[in-house]
């Protein structure tokens, strides 16, 4: 291998991709006595094979579509065509990266179900499926230029060096190249001469700009499509954060369920059996340990209503059985400003997106109990399609800001976790409108 370069081929990714080199030497004396030269010569010569086994691959692949409306013996040619069309991309791939040492970036493959309809739709939908069937609809042509090219570029030198050993066994011991005919030794030499020069110098020269056509449709759609590999990792993040906002649900009714059957029943046992103790130091006339004792009690039963209250704050269990609407119902029986709620979340959403919205509307409503001074507010919650909308207002003051750390720059970050959308209205004098969307299909 050599240092220079004919071109530098890179990762179809583009930015931040690292440049590879095709390994065709400038100088063509060197490159004749180089293994790349020949390996590119290879790889043109086999344009035309690759080209064929694709436009058969292409044909299967179009003879199974017509097939699938008229029985199932179309779905498994189709997908077989499907695995065969990325398979043989993937040889061409290899061969790119054998002959010119690049590394074309794979492109992600749809999920292979030989009986599964919906793996065909998946295929014809994928961007990748197209950009393969066009290269090897391209390749067709380019191939006719690069495999007939290398084979010119090598074959007439040769068959010209030659030309004195075999052209006096021609008609007449004569030749014509084109207007000129040549008819003795002297001038036969010096065709051979020319064309032994030609074929050292300018032949390896040649193969340069036709390797190069052969890597740039290589490149431009054999590669994984500009932007996807960004996309991938926006849908990962996505799904992953996804996880964590369910993972930090279930952890929720964990501890809301803990709370529940083991603290909480503790403490109303430890309550009963203090009640017991008072009861009877009171019968036996110790007044004052009696006192004690149900001091104790009280604060135990402060605590238990605590305790409760935290629980219901992390996750109330009418929200799990009756969803929304009833939650919400409880919430506004004990807020201090009449509150008109409207909900509408047929079909149920997810219990994350559930309780991400029952949150929002508490931490609302508590705001406006705090700071806005209204004389009454209301709640709008409808789904439609895949969207939960909500609207939360009240005829308050205004001048709620997010951007002040107020209670709704957590309201924000919470509708965050599950890709939706926080909009406030909220001008001096009022009112107060809160608009949210969150994605619930």
């Amino acid at each position: 291998m050599t240092g220079n370069t004919a071109q530098n081929v890179q990762d179809g990714d583009g930015a931040g991709s690292r440049p590879r080199q095709v390994t065709v030497d400038r100088n063509p004396l060197r490159a004749l006595t180089s293994p790349a030269l020949w390996l590119v010569c290879a790889h043109l010569a086999l344009d035309g094979v690759m080209a064929m086994a694709g436009l058969a691959v292409l044909t299967v692949l179009g003879a199974g579509l017509c097939l699938v409306p008229f029985g199932l013996v179309g779905v498994p040619v189709t997908v077989a065509a499907g695995w065969a069309l990325y398979r043989l991309a993937a040889l061409e791939r290899m061969r790119f990266a054998i002959a010119s040492g690049a590394r074309i970036s794979e492109p992600p493959e749809p999920p292979w179900s030989w009986r599964s309809l919906e793996s065909i739709v998946v295929l014809l939908r994928s961007r990748c499926t197209w950009r393969l069937v066009t290269y090897f609809i391209l390749l067709t042509g380019v191939s006719w230029v690069t495999t007939v090219g290398v084979a010119l570029v090598w074959a007439v030198p040769l068959m010209l060096v030659l030309l004195p050993v075999y052209y006096q066994l021609l008609p007449h011991g004569q030749v014509g190249i084109g207007p000129w005919v040549l008819g003795g030794l002297p001038s036969v030499l010096l065709v051979a001469a020319l064309a032994l020069f030609f074929g050292a110098c300018v032949s390896p020269l040649l193969v340069r700009p036709l390797m190069a056509l052969d890597a740039f449709l290589g490149r431009t759609l054999l590669s994984r499509p500009a932007g996807m590999e960004l996309m991938e990792r926006v849908r990962d993040l996505t799904a992953s954060r996804a996880r964590v906002v369910d993972a930090a649900e279930a952890e929720r009714k964990r501890i809301e369920r803990d709370l529940h059957d083991g603290a909480q029943q503790r403490l109303v046992a430890m309550s009963m059996t203090l009640g017991r103790a008072s009861s009877r130091l009171r019968k036996s006339g110790d007044m004052v340990t009696g006192e004690l004792v149900e001091d104790v009690r009280r604060e135990t039963l402060y605590t238990i209503t605590e305790l409760r209250n935290l629980a219901r704050g992390l996750h109330p269990p009418v929200l799990t059985d009756r969803g929304l609407e009833a939650a919400l119902s409880a919430v506004i029986a004990l807020a201090p400003v009449p509150v008109r709620l409207e909900v509408d979340a047929e079909p149920r959403p997810s219990a994350t997106v559930e309780a991400v919205a029952y949150f929002t509307v508490t931490e609302a409503l508590t705001n406006v109990a705090k700071h806005a001074r209204a004389d009454r507010a209301w709640v709008e919650i409808k789904r439609e399609g895949d969207l939960l909308t909500m609207t939360i207002g009240d005829d308050g003051q205004g001048g709620a800001d997010p951007a002040r750390g107020s209670g709704l720059s957590g309201l924000a970050g919470r509708i965050s976790g599950v890709d939706g959308r926080l909009r406030v209205d909220s001008p001096v004098g009022g009112p107060t409108v809160i608009e949210v969307e969150i994605p619930c299909g």
